[in-house]
């Protein structure tokens, strides 16, 4: 939010520009600061109903920022794979517990609530990567093709021909 200086030229402004003076007109053309709302296009309202909630204190305990079920839920479940795999090479090397047990969840967290690849989340893009990766790649009209006993040549050698050389 911010306020813009401008001044009022219409009589809708005119009368809220007497209403925020409290009806004293301070000169022949009245100037006031208006609140400016940066607000971002919705296209459909499905993303106005799908607010995420933040958690802002956790009992009595104020929070010293605000922090998302989603923050919180990677968190925990990246604590639990550092605590399951510390005997393992990478983790097992790491001497310091605040590190290991701390920084580790807190920079896994970081990394998956703000990155994204293509627009998408990392979890949503790893799935996708996934499925491209198990689906078949030969299909017509969304149906996979059954080739049977004719399979397609894998190696195309491509070879560029005199007739086709540079002109004079």
């Amino acid at each position: 939010m911010g306020f813009l200086k401008s001044s009022i030229k219409t009589v809708g402004t005119l009368l809220l520009a007497d209403f925020l003076f409290y009806g004293v007109a301070q000169s022949a053309t009245p100037i006031f600061y208006e609140r400016i709302d940066y607000m971002k296009k919705i296209r459909s309202y499905t993303s106005i109903w799908s607010v995420e909630k933040v958690l802002y204190s956790i009992n009595d305990f104020r929070l010293p920022f605000p922090i998302t079920f989603t923050q919180m839920t990677w968190f925990v479940v990246s604590l639990f794979a550092v605590m399951i795999l510390g005997n393992l090479p990478p983790l097992s090397m790491i001497e310091g517990a605040f590190l290991k047990y701390f920084g580790i969840p807190v920079a896994f967290t970081w990394f998956m609530s703000t990155k994204t690849f293509d627009g998408k989340k990392p979890y949503g893009f790893l799935k996708s990567v996934i499925a491209y990766a198990l689906r078949p790649k030969l299909t017509y009209a969304g149906k996979k093709v059954t080739l049977g006993r004719n399979q397609p040549q894998e190696a195309i050698t491509a070879v560029r021909s005199e007739f086709y050389g540079i002109s004079n």
